[in-house]
């Protein structure tokens, strides 16, 4: 198993399953976003903790032909010739707060209801307003 740690993405190449990748997660740092490139050949035999405080990708050659085991291990599937420019799209113009909010409601959605993720983006709105306009924020 490769690891690539960068400022904002965590990559992680030639690794055959999530097993591999989830035994070591001290070593992938504390990415915003952590990417796994795998082929065909992935196996989808773990899985990450529900709160773990980073956006989980999976790079795929063809991303619309990742099994469904695949897919729902990871926050999203994007094709790995997107995926080295995936993050800085994702990221661009975001401060490291933002950054961090945006996570927030990632971890809401893996974890949570609707009814959750609603109110995850609704306090993150609240705060990022707050500390533009230099007010309180919804804590």
């Amino acid at each position: 198993m490769k690891i690539n740690k960068m400022e904002l993405v965590t990559e992680v190449r030639e690794t055959q399953s999530l097993s591999q990748v989830c035994g070591d997660t001290a070593a992938l740092g504390q990415p915003c976003m952590l990417i796994v490139y795998g082929g065909a050949d992935f196996r989808a035999d773990a899985s990450f903790p529900a709160d773990i405080p980073f956006i989980t990708a999976f790079a795929a050659d063809d991303a619309e032909s990742v099994s469904a085991d695949i897919s729902g291990a990871f926050d999203m599937v994007i094709p790995a010739g997107d995926a080295e420019d995936f993050a800085g799209k994702l990221f661009k113009d975001k401060t490291e707060k933002q950054i961090h909010e945006i996570n927030k409601c990632f971890i809401a959605a893996r974890t949570g209801s609707q009814e959750d993720i609603l109110a995850c983006e609704s306090r993150a709105f609240y705060r990022l307003m707050a500390e533009k306009n230099g007010g309180a924020g919804n804590e």
